[in-house]
């Protein structure tokens, strides 16, 4: 008797058993189910972060050429500007010259046409301070051309 009980009891024991290996293998089977998912969607959230990170090179590297180019055109306009300043400067020095110079010839004229004695000093003084008044009115044009410049 006591071993039929104890041969229940096992039996019982075996059921526990063989009900709890069930359910251990419905287990590992899910287990494995959602480790090849996982995997999968590992795998391509993997490609999908190399094509970001691809697309995100490609785009810093086309912005970088636009600015570089944007860079290039500004230094070019840059120096056309310079050299445009440059001749406009010489032109302007140029043009002073030639100012001062045809008031020198005019101032010379005057001075040979007129004999000194009808030409008093006080004449000459009035000639030169009117010629020093447009020479120092030529130099503040040049300068506030300058700076317009």
């Amino acid at each position: 008797r006591d071993l039929r009980e104890e041969l229940s009891t096992l039996h019982g024991n075996c059921e526990k058993l063989e009900k709890s290996k069930c359910q251990l293998k419905e287990e590992v089977a899910k287990l494995q189910r959602h480790l090849e998912t996982n995997m999968v969607d590992h795998s391509q959230i993997e490609e999908y972060k190399r094509e970001v990170d691809e697309r995100a090179g490609q785009e810093i590297r086309q912005k970088l050429q636009e600015v570089n180019l944007f860079l290039q055109a500004q230094a070019a306009s840059q120096d056309r500007l310079e050299h445009i300043r440059a001749s406009h400067h010489a032109s302007l020095r140029n043009q002073l010259k030639d100012r001062i110079r045809d008031l020198e010839c005019e101032l010379d004229r005057i001075k040979s046409t007129q004999p000194d004695s009808t030409f008093p000093k006080e004449c000459v003084q009035v000639e030169v301070e009117k010629y020093k008044e447009l020479y120092l009115e030529e130099v503040k044009t040049r300068r506030s051309l300058a700076k317009k410049l």
